[in-house]
């Protein structure tokens, strides 16, 4: 069976290297270093989700996640946004109101839970 494709997009390389080791028995993992690189690296592989930061160099998370929306083919790939800064209440509301964000999580969340997060984000279970 083709294991599921999963995007990381995160500046800070020591998490993106977490995220890939817990991921990658389950997906198959590619990651970008910012926003930019995000957008081009999801609509080459048309992954099946896409985990995010907010604060990134050259495009926001929140940039990202319209750009995605905004073109036919990364329209409608989920997107789960962790975000390791404590910021206003207003941030998790703006990204809510993009369709293709299914979750917000802390940076903070146990990598095993981001896991969790990403099967039932994935397979709808």
């Amino acid at each position: 069976m083709d294991k599921k494709k999963v995007l990381v997009v995160d500046d800070n390389a020591n998490f993106s290297q977490l995220l890939q080791c817990a991921l990658e028995e389950d997906f198959e993992v590619t990651t970008a270093a910012d926003g930019l690189e995000g957008v081009k690296a999801a609509g080459a592989l048309l992954p099946d989700l896409i985990l995010m930061d907010v604060m990134m160099p050259n495009m926001s998370g929140i940039e990202m996640a319209r750009m995605l929306q905004a073109e036919e083919e990364t329209r409608n790939i989920p997107l789960i946004v962790l975000t390791g800064s404590h910021l206003d209440k207003g941030v998790p509301d703006l990204f809510k109101q993009e369709p293709n964000v299914r979750l917000f999580l802390s940076k903070t969340t146990p990598v095993l839970e981001i896991l969790e997060a990403a099967k039932r984000t994935i397979y709808g279970r």
